[in-house]
């Protein structure tokens, strides 16, 4: 009988101790994933500080990804940018980093794709190609002061196809603007942080 009742203490403090451990590991990777997102978060938001505060001529002072379930190869990158200098400035073009080919080129749109299956852009309201094989693609210019929202279609941008971080749930890309002023041409800029953010489903 005093067998049976030891038998039965060994298992309930077994079953105790098992509890407490499977408590503690829920805490810990509901901790490490909570740690997870304040650390994304917290780029993202010092990447938009970044773009939006420190960067001339051209501010970037919003950004936004949108991923098309319908068109799974394409997503877009909507830049609302205004020009901080006191000429006018003439953006040329865009290149986002890393590269789905060494001569990528895709549209630049005026206006946000409802469905992504509008080719290049919808409407009439393409502004040309960009990429790194069209550097001087559009031509579009902004007085001081001024703002515009272009929005960009690179293959690996809030889609998975393409290279690099091809994701449908976030983007994150290396910009260079090119641009040219009333007295200089030919002239560009690299920011030293990527532009990210969240891909919302179209």
């Amino acid at each position: 009988m005093q067998n049976n009742s030891s038998r039965a203490q060994t298992t309930v403090e077994y079953m105790i101790i098992l509890a407490i451990v499977l408590v503690i590991g829920l805490i810990v990777i509901g901790l490490a994933m909570f740690f997870s997102q304040s650390s994304g978060d917290v780029a993202q938001s010092e990447t938009s500080a970044y773009w939006a505060s420190q960067v001339r001529p051209l501010r970037i002072i919003d950004m936004q990804g949108y991923s098309y379930t319908a068109s799974p190869g394409t997503g877009e990158i909507a830049l609302y940018i205004e020009n901080v200098d006191s000429r006018p400035i003439t953006i040329r073009g865009f290149a986002t980093e890393p590269y789905s080919a060494i001569s990528e080129s895709y549209a630049v749109c005026a206006n946000h794709s409802a469905t992504g299956s509008d080719s290049p852009c919808p409407g009439s309201t393409s502004y040309g190609t960009s990429g790194a094989g069209a550097t001087s693609g559009i031509s579009v210019k902004l007085a001081p002061n001024e703002r515009k929202a272009f929005y960009l279609r690179p293959t690996s941008a809030c889609s998975n196809a393409g290279v690099g971080e091809a994701s449908t749930d976030r983007f994150r890309k290396y910009l260079t603007i090119y641009y040219d002023t009333p007295t200089f041409s030919g002239l560009s800029f690299k920011g030293v942080k990527p532009i990210t953010g969240k891909c919302n489903p179209a």
